[in-house]
């Protein structure tokens, strides 16, 4: 009985061990199951963090496809366009030559010294106004498939030297966080930069630093004052803000990175509302957009921010600004560019169609005066017939009485013509 009693004893014994060692199991699998799912969490914020990028570069991939189909579509035009011109200009160089041989074939043996000097008095003027135009077609033609040819190269590169401005951003990060004004300095420095590679000519389309005066007398000077066609404006002013970026970029631990993130964020938010006070955009009342250009030369330092307040961007833009890159600046400024070159190209055209009318109304006068040569040579014609017909012909004409008083003896050295006596 004593021996079914702790045989008993050793299985409850057993049977706790067993329990305990089984609920110890249990928390065990608890735990990695939380870690787990704090991982999972972990990868799915990242994952959703890569598709955004992800979506970006599409975005910015159809875009610049989309410019490209545009580009080539214009290129096709203005190809038609100059062979159109080409045509034209042909058929009225052979309709003129044909209608110039006709006249001068017809007038030719009648026109004396003086009628051809006339005529070449009018020819010469005509004749350089037809190889200026022709000139002024071929140099806008170049220029303008010289342009367009280039203008797919640009596009091309502009990956490029977006990545190229952001690594030279990225390795002077640490030399300037320490110095504010060193910042700013850097910052248009990198601004300028982009202005140099868009095309756009300082002095001409684009001023730095340049002195303005509100209504109320206050001076302000912007970064870059970029001048638009038809007399419109449009301002850019560079804000740097790294010292916060720099610390979220070379933090180890999560909290660390997110109260530089956060700190980050406030800061281009102060940038933003300190741009915003200035009111740029009411300088120029009507000659510019409802909107100011704030440059951010870092295009990390603004994603993440835009990663980790995805407002950022509505919040400038409320505030009559928009937050540009290198990358999406230099797209912006190429568009300027391609808008002044349009420009140029609508004036060259209005010169050319005034050259083309002026040349017309001249070539219509030297016709007309052609036809009044050829109608006052036939009238001189028909009066010189008529004078030698009362001449030479009829009973007692002059000619016979003027042979009879030479048969009686008038003394005369010379002779008629014997087509006239006979």
């Amino acid at each position: 009985m004593e021996d079914l009693q702790i045989f008993i004893l050793l299985g409850l014994a057993l049977l706790l061990v067993i329990y305990f060692l089984y609920k110890g199991q249990i928390r065990l699998e608890k735990q990695k199951s939380a870690l787990l799912g704090d991982q999972l969490e972990s990868l799915k914020v990242e994952l959703q963090q890569e598709r955004y990028l992800l979506k970006e570069e599409r975005l910015e991939k159809q875009r610049l496809l989309q410019k490209i189909a545009g580009m080539e579509s214009d290129f096709r035009n203005l190809l038609q366009k100059h062979n159109e011109a080409n045509d034209n200009k042909k058929e009225l160089e052979e309709r003129f030559e044909l209608l110039a041989n006709k006249i001068l074939e017809k007038k030719t043996d009648t026109f004396d010294k003086q009628h051809r000097a006339s005529i070449k008095e009018i020819l010469e003027p005509l004749k350089e106004r037809i190889k200026h135009f022709e000139n002024k077609v071929e140099t806008s033609n170049k220029e303008s498939i010289a342009r367009h040819s280039s203008l797919r190269e640009h596009i091309m590169v502009l990956t490029q030297l977006n990545e190229k401005v952001t690594r030279e951003a990225s390795n002077l990060t640490n030399a300037l966080k320490a110095d504010t004004k060193k910042q700013g300095n850097w910052g248009e420095l990198i601004l300028e930069s982009i202005l140099d590679k868009s095309g756009l000519e300082k002095g001409r389309e684009y001023h730095v630093q340049k002195s303005l005066h509100s209504d109320e007398g206050k001076r302000y000077q912007p970064d870059i004052v970029i001048d638009l066609p038809d007399g419109k404006k449009m301002i850019i002013d560079s804000k740097v803000s790294l010292v916060a970026y720099e610390q979220f970029i070379n933090a180890d631990k999560q909290d660390d990175q997110d109260s530089s993130l956060k700190a980050h964020v406030m800061s281009i938010k102060k940038h933003i509302d300190g741009l915003a006070e200035k009111k740029y955009h009411e300088l120029y009342k009507i000659e510019s957009p409802d909107f100011v250009l704030m440059f951010i030369p870092i295009d990390t330092a603004f994603s993440c921010a835009v990663n980790a307040s995805p407002q950022l961007y509505q919040y400038a833009f409320e505030k009559n600004i928009v937050i540009v890159t290198p990358s999406t600046l230099l797209a912006t400024l190429k568009t300027v560019d391609t808008m002044w070159q349009n420009d140029k190209q609508n004036r060259y055209a209005l010169e050319i169609a005034s050259e083309a009318g002026k040349m017309y109304d001249k070539f219509t006068g030297f016709v007309i005066d052609l036809e009044k040569i050829g109608r006052q040579l036939d009238t001189v014609k028909t009066t010189y017939d008529e004078s030698v017909k009362k001449m030479s012909s009829g009973t007692g004409n002059l000619i016979k009485r003027a042979e009879k008083l030479k048969q009686l003896g008038a003394k005369a050295s010379k002779s008629l013509p014997k087509r006239l006596v006979s």
